[in-house]
Parts: C-alpha cells; structure tokens; sequence
C-alpha cells in the first residue's frame, strides 16, 4: 500500500491519524483518515454525545450512535488504540457536559468523529 499524505489539519481539531475501518468482507479494513473534532456534524459523522464507545481486543474498537452508523475501527498498535479511546472518551464527556449545560433549545458544536475516504 502505498504511503500517501494525511489531509492538512483545520482548527478545532482534537485528534487526527490513520486507522482501519471494516468496510465488508470482501474489502476487509480500509486505511481512512479519521478526526475528531468540535464542530456541526454531517454525513459520515458521529456525535460523540450519544455515542457508545468499546474495546474489542488490543488494537480494535468499535464507535456507534446506537442506529445506523457503527464504525468498527482497527489501530495499528495497542498504544494507538488506547490514545484514540482517551481522545474519544475525553471529548464524550465534554459534549455530555455541553448538552447538559446548554439544553436542548440552543444551537452548539459538539465533538464529532469523522473520516476521509
């Protein structure tokens, strides 16, 4: 597989690297970029504020909103795997505390994940 560039970073970027995405079983994982965020979310996002997060085993994890989207997602090494959960998991519980701040009637940025194809 050829090495290509990662994207260049805007502001409000939180965390940002490679990782794998199962696509299906016949295209297995997927090397995608992936950030997370602070932003308005879109399509091929999650809102980490209703968003369940789990380990499976030392390098995959999976992120889903509890729907339609799951990203089942694979780190190249456990470490990588434990600083995206940290990332995650930190930005989910500042997205509770801003929903909880800010009730439902206002308008806000939440932390989102995201990747690039």
């Amino acid at each position: 597989m050829s090495e290509s560039k990662p994207p260049t970073p805007t502001p409000g970027d939180i965390y940002k690297g490679w990782l794998f995405k199962w696509t299906n079983y016949i295209k297995g994982y997927q090397r995608r970029w992936f950030v997370l965020k602070m932003g308005h979310t879109c399509r091929g996002t999650i809102n980490l504020a209703t968003a369940n997060i789990a380990v499976e085993d030392s390098c995959n994890f999976i992120i889903s909103n509890g729907g339609a989207q799951t990203y089942h997602l694979k780190a190249s090494s456990e470490i990588e795997r434990q600083r995206w959960i940290t990332a995650l998991e930190l930005a989910k519980a500042k997205a509770v505390g801003m929903q909880a701040d800010s009730g439902k009637a206002k308008k806000c940025l939440w932390p989102y994940v995201s990747f690039t194809l």
